[in-house]
């Protein structure tokens, strides 16, 4: 039998053909993409639920839950990676949604009580990309933290390549002058 690292050196491509084969190595495989790609999209998904450990992880251990089930769906095995941002926004999305519909919910239930969330201790550039407008930190996250391209982007947020670029560079603008401050 082959070591823990015979998949080591394996493209994205073939880890997804072996997780596909369902049986064998498959979970090693598809345990390797999570090993390549977790870090990165817990970065991003941090960024779209404003920094709250528990819904990062939960929003994490959801989407790679989602890849497992659908790996199916993919057509193109060479685009893991764009596919499981994908997944990572709309769940991220998704859980946003849910949390708002209940602390709407507990809001009205509590309207005596004074507000006691649990307060976040964000680091200087988590609190200046939570300053951002929502898209622009997607932007900013998604160039800086997942290394997509500007056309990766535009085409992942339906915007214009143009506008993409105006609003990365508009918000490394504001964080920049934020910092100053």
């Amino acid at each position: 039998m082959h070591g823990p690292n015979h998949l080591q050196h394996l493209t994205d491509i073939q880890l997804v053909k072996r997780t596909l084969q369902r049986r064998g190595d498959a979970s090693l495989a598809f345990a390797k993409l999570y090993g390549r790609y977790q870090a990165k999209i817990a970065a991003y998904i941090a960024a779209k639920v404003l920094y709250n450990p528990s819904l990062v992880d939960d929003v994490l251990q959801d989407t790679f839950m989602t890849a497992w089930h659908k790996l199916e769906q993919l057509k193109e095995h060479d685009k893991f990676f764009p596919w499981v941002v994908t997944i990572a926004r709309n769940t991220a999305m998704d859980v946003l949604r849910e949390k708002k519909r209940v602390d709407d919910i507990s809001h009205l239930l509590n309207q005596d009580e004074p507000e006691t969330g649990e307060e976040l201790d964000l680091g200087a550039t988590e609190q200046m990309l939570a300053n951002l407008d929502p898209v622009d930190r997607e932007i900013v996250v998604m160039k800086a933290v997942l290394e997509c391209s500007f056309e990766e982007i535009s085409l992942q947020l339906g915007l214009a390549l143009s506008a993409t670029k105006m609003r990365y560079y508009r918000a490394l603008d504001k964080v920049k002058s934020d910092a100053v401050i």
